[in-house]
């Protein structure tokens, strides 16, 4: 039974969760994957489909995960627009 597995890639789900996943539209479209899969995993699990449970598994991690990194992008975009704001305020400050 893959429950190391499982287990990680729930971890991986929960991780792309609390950066902010589910706020990112690209992102939260594969954290929607990555939780569907891992249900659809323990139900294999359940019947006793173990194989068939480790590759939805791996499909799941690897869905969590993509989900983290664009969570990541699209918060560093984020800082960088704001700084770059910042910047451009402080510009036209001691212009003036």
């Amino acid at each position: 039974m893959p429950q190391e597995q499982f287990s990680a890639a729930q971890a991986s789900v929960k991780g792309a969760e609390v950066a902010g996943a589910n706020e990112d539209p690209r992102a939260a479209l594969y954290l929607k994957l990555a939780r569907e899969e891992v249900e659809k995993a323990k139900a294999l699990m359940a019947d006793d489909e173990n194989e068939q449970a480790a590759r939805i598994i791996d499909r799941a991690q690897a869905d969590a995960d993509l989900a983290l990194v664009m969570a990541k992008e699209a918060r560093a975009k984020k800082e960088a627009s704001d700084t770059r704001e910042q910047v451009d305020d402080l510009k036209r400050r001691m212009q003036k």
